[in-house]
């Protein structure tokens, strides 16, 4: 998918329904998921198996790359977020801490700052991941 470079509505494919307004957690490789926040909307340039762990912490998903069958698509599904993949350059235009819309069924992706966060994020929002299994490179989660 093709996106205007300082657009703040990115167009991808609607994978997993459902809306969702949270911060962003943009993580970029594996390397980063300590970088992680707990209760964000995962933000990256596309998942494997070894991203699923992080599944269970974020509100919604958004990709560089991936459709209907990508992992992240049927992974978003089996847990229940909204989901939006292959807008093509989410990571160049979204920050961590930066609070965006996930729309799942349209296949959009909103940037921008609402009146409600201006506040500081609920504390639940602001806890990093802990003990995340890694990839050990034997192709499974040690």
């Amino acid at each position: 998918m093709r996106n205007e470079e300082n657009s703040d509505t990115l167009n991808g494919f609607a994978v997993s329904p459902g809306q969702v307004t949270a911060l962003a957690s943009v993580i970029l490789s594996p390397d980063d998921f300590d970088k992680m926040t707990a209760g964000t909307i995962l933000v990256c340039p596309t998942t494997t198996p070894a991203w699923t762990p992080l599944f269970a912490q974020v509100k919604g998903l958004v990709t560089d790359i991936g459709g209907i069958l990508a992992h992240g698509s049927i992974v978003a599904r089996e847990y229940g977020i909204p989901a939006v993949m292959g807008t093509g350059n989410v990571t160049r235009q979204v920050v961590s801490g930066q609070e965006i819309t996930v729309d799942g069924d349209r296949g959009t992706v909103t940037i921008g700052v609402s009146s409600s966060s201006a506040n500081s994020p609920p504390a639940e929002q602001m806890l990093p991941v802990q003990s995340l299994p890694t990839d050990s490179g034997r192709g499974r989660l040690s």
